[in-house]
């Protein structure tokens, strides 16, 4: 038996899933020639325009060796044996924890790494201080309506976390087997199993809810208690190590202490009030660059033409995206997309009163009308430990008083934007509280609008009609966290607080779904094992070592 790797094999766009029959066609077999085919990954190429097509990675074996068929099978690669990740193996189970662990945040690190714990034998206390998802959608529609911020309940606080109401998308540039085993959890909860091998994988709102629901079924099955209007409000450290926590509730308004033998900490990039508090508490934190800039919205029509051609059949491709990034005409800084929504809606994302930043989200079937993504440009590292956070939370409040202080939006035609002026009429938008006109320039960081100026004349020439039809939505700021919380790379634990564990974006170690779930996942691996016996679908690493609900909603309501 003869093993081998086929690259890029053409499959095409009416033909999904036909893999067997496209490389038995190509390397002239007939498809029961063809053992153990695998996919390891596919996407759509939409470089011929007009003649998009699937490309898929495969992995197969045949009982004879196989003969060079020139450039019908140039992607045809005679396969090697893998090697082993001796570093993660030698790590796997060697990490003493406490039996108990209290982890702060639901989002995606936090709910894998008390899966992933209670799989191990960990008793754990998961705290989220908003609210369950369902919750979290009849606050965000009520916040639409009488634009009455609620801190704890909001587009970036409660179950799921910011992830919960976005695009989804779960594509990483990381792949691993943490990563990976992220990908299959979501499978065994109900996601489409392509989200495993399809290069560029998203679930939507819609699908995400309700996967969040089945993985906090799962946690309370395994025994995992979940508070959720709990907030972590302090620490008490002694000797360099956690001491007790204070939790916060409706119980307890006030807050109250109780022990605590290992903290983990996945708050999420937006809890400003934690990083204030750890830092207080001389916990060793250091700033970071991130990246901020705006929203553009365009008609999804116009990316679709542009990106696949005339005449494509986007029921099948699905709506186009756009990756874009250029060096400024200065070379000093850059602009570039980021967290593109086919298809999506813009909404609000502010995390405290009287602010604003914008986001993109979409559903599953990505079918409406606009596209959506940010456009940013990087910011350095501040000098002064919380200079990147000061600079988004001026930024916000700006947005927020120049947009009418009702938590409406401001606005500009891209077009308006290269020429210095207001807009005379703006455009229909999918923004939910309103947008208003102004003239970005007037209040937006000029550096920042001065890279925004340049990559928008390099994006028209990629994408024309990209100024002409492009409406601006501003700010967009969350990108990343602009702090780290420091840590040691192989425990995850705080390098100056013992017991104490750092996980995802608000670490400042991850960026995604994906990454900052497999954060989770990788705490719970190195963790050593309280079980007396564990199978491999216990915790779930499979073989990756070894060689063997109703929609969210309707802008407008």
């Amino acid at each position: 038996m003869y093993s081998y790797c086929f690259h890029e094999l053409s499959v095409a766009l009416n033909k999904k899933g036909l893999f067997r029959e496209a490389l038995a066609k190509t390397l002239k077999l007939h498809p029961d020639q063809i053992f153990n085919l695998e996919v390891e990954r596919f996407s759509l190429d939409c470089r011929r325009k007009g003649d998009p097509h699937w490309s898929y990675n495969v992995r197969f074996d045949v009982q004879n060796k196989l003969k060079t068929f020139g450039n019908n099978a140039k992607g045809l690669i005679e396969e090697q044996p893998r090697k082993k990740d001796s570093k993660e193996t030698s790590l796997a189970g060697s990490m003493q924890m406490p039996g108990h662990v209290d982890i702060i945040g639901a989002g995606p690190s936090g709910l894998w790494a008390a899966l992933h714990l209670l799989r191990k034998g960990y008793s754990v206390d998961l705290y989220e201080q908003g609210k369950p998802v369902e919750e979290r959608f009849r606050d965000i529609r009520r916040f639409f309506v009488d634009r009455k911020f609620n801190a704890r309940s909001n587009v970036l606080f409660g179950e799921g976390g910011a992830g919960a109401f976005s695009d989804g998308k779960l594509n990483t540039r990381s792949r691993n087997a943490f990563s990976e085993q992220v990908l299959r959890d979501m499978v065994d909860f109900g996601v489409d199993k392509d989200v495993i091998t399809f290069a560029k994988p998203h679930i939507g709102t819609d699908r995400l809810v309700l996967m969040l629901r089945q993985i906090r079924a799962e946690i309370v099955r395994l025994g995992g208690q979940i508070h959720f209007y709990s907030a972590l409000t302090d620490v008490e450290i002694q000797d360099g190590r956690i001491k007790t926590i204070k939790i916060e509730n409706d119980a307890t308004p006030q807050g109250a202490w109780k022990p605590c033998e290992a903290l983990v900490l996945a708050t999420g990039h937006s809890c400003r009030d934690i990083y204030q508090m750890l830092h207080a508490r001389g916990v060793t934190l250091e700033s970071k660059a991130f990246a901020m800039g705006v929203r553009v919205e365009h008609p999804q029509s116009l990316i679709n033409i542009r990106q696949l051609g005339t005449g494509v059949d986007t029921r099948l491709t699905g709506a186009a995206e756009y990756f874009l990034a250029t060096p400024t005409l200065s070379k000093t800084s850059s602009a570039y997309s980021f967290c593109m929504c086919p298809g999506g809606v813009l909404v609000p994302c502010a995390s405290e009163p009287e602010t604003l930043a914008t986001n993109g989200m979409s559903y599953s079937r990505r079918n409406g009308p606009f596209a959506n993504g940010a456009i940013v440009v990087p910011v350095e590292a501040s000098e002064k430990l919380f200079g990147g956070l000061e600079f988004q939370r001026k930024t916000e409040a700006d947005a927020f008083n120049v947009g009418g202080k009702k938590y409406s939006a401001p606005a500009q035609t891209i077009k308006a934007f290269m020429e210095h002026r207001l807009d005379k009429k703006l455009p229909k938008s999918t923004y939910p509280c309103g947008i208003v006109p102004t003239n970005t320039w007037d209040w937006l960081d000029k550096r920042i609008c001065q890279s925004l100026y340049e990559g928008f004349l390099n994006f028209d020439r990629k994408i024309p009609g990209f100024i002409a039809e492009g409406l601006i939505v501003a700010p967009e700021t969350r990108t990343s966290s602009p702090l780290r919380i420091t840590r040691n790379d192989t425990t995850l634990e705080s390098i100056n607080t013992q017991g104490l564990f750092v996980l995802g974006e608000g670490a400042g170690y991850a960026g995604g779904i994906v990454t900052s779930a497999a954060d989770g996942v990788r705490l719970a691996y190195y963790a050593k094992n309280l079980k007396a016996t564990i199978r491999n679908s216990d915790f779930g690493i499979r073989n990756c070592f070894n060689d063997n609900n109703s929609e969210f909603i309707n802008p407008k309501s």
